[in-house]
């Protein structure tokens, strides 16, 4: 790493997850400290539960804005710090843990150095996935099978154009233009008949008002005029995994509005049932637990907590 590179994140080490980590770099017992990056703040709380830490030391991905204030990292820059740390050569005993997303349906994708990818889709779906957290939430939800069942094929179409949006990059953003709630009738807490087409045309709007994409003509030609080749696209992916497909948050939010006592079946609530029921060992049946384990004894370490 440049001198002036590595400075200027010290000074910032009171606010950035890259300036802390510089700071434990510099201590005498660094070598002692094995680095884990993580995407966002739920990330974090979720999976520092798993680690021991007296040799581990847990961050979210951060970054500075222009003004200097501190924004969400997500992953490109925990594969920014990933990077950064391995770099700087000081230790290489840096991982980071990142949602699969949809690289899995990206061809000739290739996971950087030292970063390991969710089982599914994402944390969330991965969680949503195991007995345990099924288990809890038919215990508390009154014919949760039945309501996974309607809002399925919902939830499913909503991750096969997430997908698409992804491998044809049409530049939608869905946080802020193809929210899940367009689908769902707030007055008569019903889906609407007509969801696909309400959210397709959502959809659409989203990539075309993207004003980078904008002048983009092969977009417009693909939403207008290849209509076949969307259908295709989309029933492709019917026979996924559903857990592969839907996105965490999609699922969440919409399972909240259809048991409609949203007092009750909160988002928050919902996630914190599904957080308390995820224990340790369903981690440890995961193929992540198992790529960092076998990283681990790579390395010669010991980097989860026992029971």
């Amino acid at each position: 790493m440049a001198t002036s590179t590595r400075t200027k994140a010290e000074q910032d080490m009171s606010r950035h997850a890259w300036g802390h980590i510089c700071a434990k770099l510099n201590a005498p017992r660094r070598s002692r400290t094995t680095f884990v990056i993580v995407e966002g703040a739920d990330d974090l709380a979720f999976y520092r539960r798993f680690f021991d830490r007296r040799v581990t030391s847990l961050y979210y991905s951060t970054k500075l804005d222009a003004e200097g204030t501190v924004q969400d990292g997500g992953c490109e820059e925990l594969q920014k710090i990933v990077g950064g740390v391995l770099n700087d050569k000081r230790t290489d005993k840096v991982v980071g843990i990142m949602d699969t997303d949809y690289r899995r349906y990206l061809n000739n994708y290739r996971c950087p150095s030292n970063i390991f990818l969710t089982d599914y889709r994402d944390m969330e779906m991965t969680a949503l996935r195991s007995p345990s957290v099924k288990q809890s939430l038919r215990n508390w939800i009154d014919g949760y099978e039945d309501q996974l069942r309607n809002i399925e094929p919902i939830l499913r179409h909503a991750g096969t154009l997430r997908i698409l949006n992804d491998i044809y990059r049409l530049g939608c953003s869905f946080k802020k233009k193809v929210k899940i709630g367009c689908v769902y009738d707030e007055k008569s807490h019903t889906i609407y008949p007509d969801w696909k087409k309400r959210y397709n045309t959502a959809f659409k709007k989203g990539c075309l008002k993207n004003k980078k994409q904008k002048s983009n003509d092969k977009i417009v030609v693909f939403l207008n005029y290849c209509r076949a080749k969307l259908h295709k696209a989309v029933r492709s992916y019917q026979k996924e995994d559903f857990y592969n497909i839907c996105q965490g948050h999609d699922f969440i939010s919409l399972l909240s509005k259809s048991l409609v006592k949203t007092s009750v079946y909160s988002e928050e609530n919902i996630w914190t049932r599904c957080f308390d029921a995820y224990a340790i060992a369903d981690f440890k049946r995961t193929r992540l637990y198992d790529s960092l384990h076998g990283w681990e004894s790579e390395k010669g370490l010991s980097l989860f907590r026992r029971g």
